[in-house]
């Protein structure tokens, strides 16, 4: 966590609540690898990142719940008894599923302060709802004196965000929030919940977040229609492969085979999955050897796969990528995130950061006459308490 996010925080606390408290983070995650494929039990590889969500909380005597962020301009002040559902709740809908799936699991609460800021850019495909909510259930467990493990979080953290807030994501982004690991990406195996850790070879990648400077929201429009089509694809396929619990159950031998049960946009979502599966399990290995220009052409290859077959990149995404992989020094690039905007991931070579970040932002700029934000990452950190030096 950066100090002048730590000393942000604080400072928005005092302006917005007159008091302090305690300080919490939870990191953002980039995905090297497997795009839309955690909600259909595939296999994924995060890596969380330095950037992501503080919260600073603190108890009251009464029995309210006051939230406030410093990215969105709306306040509330709830009973902490009689909370709303999330559709009047705006952004708090994250804060406030977590207090809710809290008090419904017979965990006694107090009232609370939570003021809320972050470095990480909201809608942009780097999973600051999922650092959100396990910022708050990290912060909200700590003052309530509940033990609450790091994979206890990311499960709460993946309850509220698809049953209180309604989108129909998988269960990557808070398993990587919770528990990623420096110099290592999360190897999650998202049917199972099983996980373990891949070294990477840190001293040969540099990972860069090339913002396309427009954003999305998942509960709207495109994002819950990929998932309604490619369960769609499932269901007719399940009439003849029994053994399908997920879309990741299917091969690509077996999604031809039975081409004909699908529309041709229900085959372009299942193929996108079945492909995406394999090449994960192709990626690992490359890692594992530091083989970064094989892994780079799987990144390469997801990015066409989600453009073309689950269509969720957008012109400007699509730049990014292109430009990226146009500099020598670029190992590879994939829209990052759902897609429908947000940014893309580039990975490149250390001594050709600042070259490469030249190269892309001109381009870009040239296409669209707008200088893309680009900004190096680190590797984040367990989410905890943060105690000031």
């Amino acid at each position: 966590m950066d100090r002048s996010l730590s000393t942000a925080a604080r400072a928005f606390a005092r302006s917005a609540f007159g008091r302090d408290g305690r300080l919490f983070f939870a990191s953002g995650r980039v995905n090297l690898l497997g795009a839309h494929i955690d909600y259909h039990g595939g296999c994924v590889l995060p890596v969380a990142v330095d950037r992501g969500v503080a919260v600073v909380a603190a108890p009251r005597a009464d029995r309210k719940l006051r939230l406030a962020s410093a990215d969105f301009p709306a306040r509330f002040e709830l009973d902490l008894d009689a909370l709303p559902s999330a559709a009047t709740l705006g952004w708090s809908a994250y804060p406030v599923g977590v207090v809710a799936a809290l008090r419904a699991d017979g965990h006694a609460l107090p009232g609370l302060d939570l003021a809320f800021a972050g470095d990480l850019p909201i809608g942009a495909g780097l999973s600051s709802s999922a650092a959100i909510l396990v910022a708050t259930a990290t912060a909200v467990a700590a003052l309530a004196g509940i033990e609450l493990a790091p994979i206890d979080a990311a499960r709460l953290a993946f309850r509220v965000e698809t049953t209180f807030v309604g989108v129909k994501c998988g269960i990557m982004d808070p398993f990587a929030s919770a528990l990623g690991k420096p110099g290592h990406a999360l190897a999650l195996d998202c049917k199972t919940q099983r996980y373990d850790h891949v070294a990477l070879p840190v001293e040969r990648m540099a990972f860069l977040m090339l913002d396309s400077m427009t954003r999305r929201e998942l509960k709207d429009g495109g994002f819950n229609r990929r998932v309604a089509e490619s369960t769609g694809a499932l269901a007719k396929l399940q009439a003849v492969l029994p053994h399908a619990t997920c879309l990741r159950d299917v091969t690509p031998a077996e999604l031809e085979r039975h081409r004909p049960l699908l529309t041709d946009q229900e085959w372009q979502r299942a193929r996108h999955v079945v492909t995406e599966v394999a090449r994960v399990a192709r990626a690992r290995g490359h890692l594992e050897r530091g083989e970064l220009l094989e892994f780079g052409q799987l990144m390469w290859l997801s990015h066409l796969s989600s453009r073309h077959l689950y269509e969720v990149s957008t012109p400007r995404l699509d730049a990014l990528q292109e430009l990226s992989l146009s500099h020598p020094g670029c190992w590879g690039a994939r829209l990052t995130g759902a897609g429908f905007g947000g940014c893309a991931l580039a990975v490149v070579r250390p001594d050709a950061v600042e070259p490469f970040s030249a190269r892309v932002a001109a381009g870009f700029e040239q296409r669209f006459g707008q200088r893309p934000a680009i900004h190096a990452l680190r590797f984040g950190q367990a989410p905890g308490e943060v105690v000031d030096a």
